[in-house]
């Protein structure tokens, strides 16, 4: 934890040359992280990898007037200079109509069990090990090949301000990412997530990943059109990000979200409700204060289908005259762990009560056409599989997932009550989702092209 250490003291040596600074105030958010990766392909490991990271974002502000920069490495000299020529141009930016203060700390913030794990400072063999039961499992339940990789990472993460409040905590997270292979077209995906390396379920992944790639060299047609859909974990990880961020107020503000003007109207079915939940023990996405030094806390965002509030830091939450949850993001405000509450029916119930349609396993490369109304495509991948009088009968292929978030989220039928943390290399919004399967009447299928 060397690095840690050193990281710790440049934080130091930033508050004291901020002070000597003809500023009102500022904020310091640093990250000092180490990873490790092992990427395989054709049931064999490739490479395995080390590296450090440094990142330190500084707000000043003078006058109402905002500057951020970024540094990444931990040179003092560097910073400084860095400094010296944001002060230059701050009087040339626009002061803020709407400005809060930074907050006075100290706080008190809450303890999140499980959020680190010792045995990730530095995994040595246990990543490869994952491996190797992860493709050994894929192989013995049908798979002709495995390819993935499992990434882990610690981290010191801490913000400063120079209105009182010097916070910092650590964090562990590792994932297992993988995909199975029959042939170039039939092909499955499955991934395990956690803070604590003991916790990962390679076996489970590996044989789910291959089960899919199996089931999908059954191919039957199935024609553009709307149909009802089972959305399973993996395709939940992506969109249950989406439904959390488009939650910001800053995406409201710019008008880039189809929850604008719509706090306590209902806009779901009465069976969801998502909650941005960063002090829940062992959260993928857990975490006790935000960029500002607020002290995290639980945000309900849909109410069983009632939108609730949206995710604010200090400056949107000034501009649409409520307080900050705690969202902060500098620049924009995030969900840091979405969980989409479970229902009460268990898989196989789930797939029996969807009768006819199709079950969604994977949807990456989710793109909005319209972020003000709620339009996107997604590309389905690994299993888009087509169901009969509850049976799954075959794999669908040259589909794509083409939508409405407000939609989707008010035709939800039915809820699983089996939930999971999820994250994995294809969740372009990088928001940690904990959710079951759900399943919604009448979504839209275009045909896919090249």
């Amino acid at each position: 934890m060397e690095e840690y250490d050193e990281s710790l003291g440049f934080l130091e040596d930033v508050l004291d040359l901020l002070d000597k600074q003809d500023i009102d105030e500022a904020a310091v958010y640093m990250r000092s992280t180490r990873g490790d990766q092992v990427r395989f392909s054709n049931n064999k490991i490739d490479i395995a990898n080390t590296w450090f990271d440094f990142n330190l974002d500084i707000q000043l502000v003078k006058d109402r007037r905002i500057q951020i920069i970024s540094v990444t490495s931990p040179d003092i000299d560097a910073t400084k200079l860095q400094i010296e020529r944001a002060m230059k141009v701050m009087s040339s930016l626009p002061p803020r109509e709407a400005y809060d203060s930074l907050p006075e700390g100290p706080f008190s913030y809450p303890i999140i069990e499980g959020l680190y794990d010792p045995k990730l400072e530095d995994p040595g063999e246990r990543l490869s090990d994952i491996v190797s039961v992860a493709i050994d499992s894929g192989l013995s339940s049908g798979a002709k090949k495995m390819a993935g990789s499992i990434r882990s990472a610690v981290e010191m993460s801490c913000t400063a301000t120079t209105t009182g409040i010097k916070v910092c905590e650590k964090r562990s997270n590792v994932y297992l990412d993988i995909r199975a292979f029959v042939s170039s077209e039939s092909t499955g995906h499955s991934f395990s997530c956690s803070r604590m390396i003991d916790e990962i379920k390679p076996e489970e992944a590996g044989r789910e990943a291959a089960e899919d790639a199996v089931l999908s060299s059954r191919q039957v047609k199935v024609e553009p059109g709307r149909y009802n859909a089972l959305i399973w974990y993996s395709a939940m990880g992506n969109l249950g990000g989406v439904f959390g961020s488009l939650a910001s107020a800053m995406s409201v503000m710019m008008q880039m979200s189809p929850y604008v003007g719509k706090l306590n109207e209902q806009i779901g079915s009465g069976l969801i409700s998502i909650i941005d939940d960063p002090l829940k023990p062992r959260g993928y996405g857990s975490r006790s204060f935000d960029m500002e030094g607020y002290p995290t806390r639980r945000n309900v965002i849909l109410d069983a289908g009632f939108l609730r509030t949206y995710l604010h830091n200090r400056l949107t939450a000034k501009a649409m005259n409520t307080t900050t949850t705690a969202n902060a993001g500098w620049v924009s405000p995030q969900p840091w762990n979405i969980v989409i509450s479970p229902g009460d029916m268990n898989n196989e119930e789930l797939v029996h009560e969807l009768r006819n349609g199709l079950i969604i396993r994977n949807a990456t490369y989710l793109r909005f056409q319209d972020y003000r109304a709620g339009d996107f495509s997604a590309i389905i991948r690994d299993g888009l599989f087509k169901v009969e009088k509850g049976e799954i009968i075959g794999s669908a292929r040259g589909l794509r997932l083409s939508d409405n978030v407000l939609r989707i989220l008010s035709n939800i039928f039915a809820v699983g009550r089996d939930s999971r943390q999820i994250y994995h290399w294809w969740m372009e919004w990088e928001v940690p989702v904990e959710s079951p399967p759900i399943a919604v009447r009448d979504v839209g299928f275009t045909s896919a092209t090249v």
